[in-house]
């Protein structure tokens, strides 16, 4: 399954705000260097009083379709 590690650093008021709002998907720049878009809501696991900080491995299928997100380390 093709996979792509990105760093997120989302606020709490920031990610509130996006949730909240009629946008539906982050875009991030992966450490590779590439640009990848996926739901918001699978960020929301991640929430905590400070935000979403950390390092997250996305995978998708073989259609570049979004599967899932676990956060590394």
């Amino acid at each position: 399954m093709p996979s792509l590690v990105v760093d997120i650093s989302l606020p709490r008021e920031q990610y509130l705000q996006v949730y909240q709002s009629y946008i539906r998907q982050v875009k991030a720049i992966a450490r590779n260097g590439r640009s990848v878009r996926f739901p918001i809501v699978v960020l929301k696991p991640y929430l905590t009083h400070n935000g979403i900080h950390g390092t997250f491995e996305l995978t998708f299928d073989d259609n570049n379709k979004f599967i899932g997100i676990q956060a590394l380390g």
